[in-house]
């Protein structure tokens, strides 16, 4: 295992970016403010708000580039905004903006968007369901793409999530690549999230199904000890590697070994972390991932 002295230079050579995305966190912020703590929390990449950057002025771009610059900063990934999960009137109306929001994110630097997948649905059985995502993603994607934007899909693996509506939907990484393949773009990929993996019941010899550029993100959390994987809830998160049970070595070894680059952030969601003062909540998000890294082997 590293020291911590070495945890960030791991993190470089392996590939990975410790990435802090506030508003993965719920932790509200402008883009400058989240460029400040991530830079003085020791991170390497800074997640993007999409909707501040769609009305960015002409000296928003040329400053923000500067403070990233200056803070040893780069980009890690964006928010996709289309609504494509309900009615065709919401999905329409996003489109139509998806083009503009497209192209000053790749004004600003930005490589990339990501969403999730509800891994249930109240109507739509698991077809109809599929040929609704598939559609109405790969018109996204598509847009994406002449943008120089590529597409990150999150499946959701919570079983307890999965059983709150009547047809089940993807949630494992097989099945996401299903809808990858059917979509057939090439700039579609996965945000791969150790705890849908594991309650996914993923195994590694899963991930090596993907390229090492159909790895959009990486996010990491681990899971209660005294909680069966069927009763875990995806609200009751804990921070990578607090508790073991998830396999995040193995997850991340996996990853490394196949040469995967991408940022590399967490996800808790609890109510200790929620009641952190929010510079505290950062720090201790930073030394467990740095936690996380020291991993790595080799």
């Amino acid at each position: 295992m590293l020291m911590p002295g070495n945890l960030l230079q791991a993190a470089v050579s392996h590939g990975f970016r410790l990435d802090l995305t506030v508003w993965k966190l719920g932790i509200p912020g402008s883009q400058d403010e989240a460029i400040k703590w991530a830079s003085q929390h020791g991170f390497e990449s800074v997640g993007a708000h999409t909707l501040e950057i769609a009305r960015w002025s002409d000296g928003d771009f040329e400053a923000t580039a500067q403070r990233l610059q200056e803070a040893s900063l780069v980009w890690g990934t964006s928010n996709m905004p289309v609504a494509f999960r309900g009615d065709e009137e919401a999905f329409k109306d996003g489109m139509a903006k998806l083009p503009a929001t497209a192209a000053a994110l790749a004004r600003a630097g930005l490589k990339s968007c990501i969403t999730y997948i509800m891994p249930c649905h109240d109507s739509l059985t698991y077809l109809e369901n599929f040929k609704l995502h598939r559609q109405r993603l790969g018109e996204i994607a598509k847009v994406l793409a002449d943008h120089g934007l590529a597409l990150g899909m999150e499946y959701v693996g919570t079983q307890s999530l999965r059983n709150r509506r009547r047809f089940p939907f993807i949630h494992t990484l097989r099945e996401s690549l299903e809808l990858i393949h059917a979509m057939a773009i090439p700039q579609v990929g996965l945000v791969l999230d150790s705890w849908h993996w594991h309650n996914a019941g993923d195994i590694a010899q899963d991930l090596r199904l993907l390229k090492p550029s159909q790895v959009i993100s990486v996010e990491l959390n681990d899971a209660q000890t005294d909680v069966a994987r069927e009763d875990l809830q995806d609200g009751s998160r804990e921070l990578p590697v607090a508790t073991g049970v998830i396999d995040t070595g193995r997850f991340l070894n996996t990853l490394a070994a196949m040469g995967v680059k991408a940022p590399l952030m967490a996800e808790p969601f609890n109510q200790p972390f929620r009641n952190m003062p929010r510079e505290q909540g950062i720090k201790t998000l930073r030394q467990a991932l740095g936690k996380a890294v020291g991993l790595i082997e080799g």
